[in-house]
């Protein structure tokens, strides 16, 4: 980097954040700085590379935020921990490499807010296309095909995942070859994957341009705040490893660094509420409140089963049985190493009065530590369950002045009668999928939480014990109109500022039915193009998908 002053200085590469480095350096004339907190994302690291590697990359000091909420009042007072990616590519450098869309009327809600127009599916649905690359034989016409984000559907190779498809059958559910063309089934999931290695964000879509001589990217260079003339923004300050803080120029600003650090770079940049602020020792430079608040997560928990015969993939725990796991990923791409267990699911209604689904549900063949009841040393398999649609709303707000230290982050999981009677409800919708006859030769009792919890007190008492992050922080500067949002989704500005945008998950404005990463880029795609002035495509025609 030779000079400080640059036309586009993105903070956060993360999923938007690499979409943008790469959309808008590619006119030549354009000078866009990328800035990224964390590590590179070296081609030898395996906790990147390997996707079954996730659970150690989630925790390590070196790839993992480790963020931490405050005791959550509806969840015993617990403290949950909130991993978000320390790498260049963010939290699609560490997640479980699932990709979904989400369901076409999650947009349309988005819609019907007053400004959000263009956000329906019809507009979104061509810029998921725009990013696909999807390898999956059985994807519908509404599937992109040459898109930078590689794509292929998970193997199913355990006969557990056999099992799985057959109970949802029985039970009266659609099963498809592609849950991303008709959400409200289940099946395999589409992984960013190639040749068994994860295709993040920054793989897809930053190191194919990172030899344009016009993109620069530096990766250990934290943000501080953003540097403003009047309400103009003019540049950031960043501080590198052990180095002093550096001052860049930029024409504009963009953040993306994600739903829990945008919010704290726009309050240490003395965007929120001016009143907290202050009692900061920090300027004001615009009183918006909304900075912050809102934020919405998926509460997830897990059921499992003991299973009678040795098919799970439990043995891949075995040290011993490492090195041949890793040479045959290594060499061939296959086997455990290229799986992050998680490979099918799908998505019901708890209701049938319901008009679309609100129960996400993923299957693993093993079984995993999530409380000290869980079974470990023996063959599982579990049912992931979150809560597709919550209604509680959160705030990620600065603890001090301070921007190494971490931001007060409360959810509100639970906050809502709703919530609270939509748990036990849920529960039994996937207790009656593992009953189902297809898993009888596997079936060996339920051993998380057990069946001796079965009534709605007993079952969401287990739900505020044991419950956990989805890990899709979303909304905490969402897109809108009202004195409630950050955004303009017109031009994704910040209210009452010049020069300084925001692109990521903190934008949403709610949450959407599906894991955050696919809409994160769809949502940095339509952003590049608002932000370049491009013809947007044509919004897709009505019916021509299978609605999400």
């Amino acid at each position: 980097m030779t000079r400080s002053t640059f036309d586009v200085v993105i903070v956060g590469g993360g999923s938007a954040g690499c979409v943008l480095a790469n959309r808008l350096s590619a006119d030549p004339a354009t000078r866009v700085l990328l800035l990224e907190a964390g590590r590179p994302d070296h081609w030898w690291d395996l906790l990147v590379e390997m996707p079954a590697a996730m659970a150690y990359a989630v925790g390590s000091r070196t790839h993992d935020w480790r963020f931490e909420s405050e005791p959550e009042p509806h969840l015993d007072g617990r403290r949950l921990v909130h991993p978000r990616g320390r790498v260049l590519g963010g939290s699609s450098s560490i997640n479980g490499v699932v990709y979904q869309r989400g369901h076409a009327a999650d947009y349309d809600r988005w819609a019907a807010e007053p400004g959000m127009e263009h956000w329906d599916w019809a507009h979104c649905l061509p810029y998921f296309a725009r990013l696909e690359n999807s390898r999956n034989p059985a994807a519908g016409p509404s599937r992109g095909r040459c898109g930078p984000q590689d794509l292929v559907p998970a193997p199913l190779a355990n006969p557990l995942f056999d099992a799985f498809l057959g109970a949802a059958r029985e039970a009266g559910y659609a099963v498809t070859g592609d849950v991303n063309e008709e959400q409200e089934a289940f099946g395999a999931f589409d992984r960013a994957v190639r040749r068994g290695r994860r295709v993040s964000a920054a793989k897809a879509y930053l190191n194919p341009v990172r030899r344009r001589p016009n993109l620069f990217v530096r990766c250990e260079s934290h943000v501080t705040k953003v540097v403003f003339e009047g309400r103009r923004a003019v540049g950031v300050r960043f501080r590198e490893a052990g180095g002093p803080e550096i001052d860049v120029h930029a024409g504009e600003v963009i953040l993306s660094a994600g739903a829990i650090q945008t919010p704290q770079i726009l309050q240490l940049s003395g965007v929120g509420e001016a009143g907290h602020l202050s009692g900061l020792g920090i300027d004001p430079v615009l009183d918006l409140p909304a900075v912050g608040r809102g934020m919405q997560d998926h509460l997830g928990i897990h059921l499992q089963n003991r299973c009678t015969q040795p098919v799970s993939m439990m043995t891949m725990r075995h040290r011993h049985r490492w090195p041949v796991i890793g040479l045959q990923w290594l060499v061939a791409g296959r086997g455990p190493g290229a799986s992050s267990q998680i490979e099918a699911g799908g998505f019901v209604r708890t209701d049938p009065s319901l008009e679309h689904p609100d129960l996400m549900l993923a299957f693993a063949p093993i079984a995993t530590r999530t409380d000290p009841a869980s079974v470990v040393d023996e063959h599982g398999y579990q049912l992931y369950l979150m809560a597709a649609r919550p209604e509680s709303r959160g705030t990620v707000t600065l603890r001090t002045g301070d921007p190494t230290d971490a931001p007060s982050i409360r959810f509100n999981y639970l906050s809502t009668q709703a919530e609270r009677d939509w748990w036990p409800r849920a529960i039994r919708v996937a207790r009656d999928l593992l009953d189902r006859p297809a898993f009888a030769p596997y079936d060996g009792g339920e051993t998380v939480p057990g069946r001796g919890l079965s009534t709605d007190e007993e079952l969401l008492g287990w739900v505020q014990a044991s419950g956990r992050t989805g890990l899709h922080p979303t909304s905490s500067c969402r897109m809108g109109t009202g004195d409630d949002a950050v955004v303009d989704p017109s031009t994704m500005g910040v209210h009452g500022l010049d020069g300084l945008r925001v692109v990521d998950a903190s934008v949403m404005p709610s949450i959407v039915n599906a894991n955050t990463y696919a809409p994160v880029m769809m949502i940095a795609e339509k952003a590049a193009d608002m932000i370049l002035g491009a013809t947007p495509p044509a919004p897709a025609p009505t019916g021509s998908d299978a609605r999400g």
